[in-house]
């Protein structure tokens, strides 16, 4: 089974994770299509607090099958429902790894990702990049 990253800024119980439900499988279901992961997946909520949260970025990197350790980035924004969270919008145009420092603003949801800086090799990245998201379409564009 792989493991889950959940990134929470404030994060302050190993136990307050139990109150997040199975976020493997509701990233597997809502963003995989059945291929393994290179990295797990990323869980980035607008509240630390599973009974106050009420919209998430998650992220998911699957493995293209046959590309010698290459994978692809799936990203989608989560908003709660009255059976627990569900995919509201998928996310296009978001590259990097590590996403982190999400920040839920009333027009945009923003996010650092790791990225290769000009002539880094692929394998390493050493750069950031901070992403702005629309939360009605789901489209992101480089900040920096």
């Amino acid at each position: 089974m792989r493991a889950l990253a959940i990134l929470l800024a404030l994060w302050t119980t190993c136990a307050a994770a139990q109150d997040w439900g199975d976020l493997d499988g509701l990233l597997d279901r809502s963003l995989g299509d059945g291929r393994p992961l290179a990295a797990g997946g990323y869980w980035l909520p607008d509240n630390v607090d599973p009974a106050q949260a009420r919209s998430a970025l998650g992220v998911i990197y699957p493995v293209i099958v046959g590309a010698a350790g290459n994978f692809e980035i799936r990203a989608g924004i989560f908003r709660r429902t009255t059976t627990g969270f569900a995919l509201s919008v998928p996310v296009s145009g978001l590259f990097g790894t590590r996403p982190r420092d999400a920040a839920f603003l009333s027009d945009r949801i923003e996010v650092t990702t790791t990225m290769p800086q000009p002539g880094e090799p692929r394998c390493c990245p050493t750069g950031t990049a901070r992403w702005r998201i629309d939360p009605q379409t789901g489209a992101a564009a480089r900040l920096d």
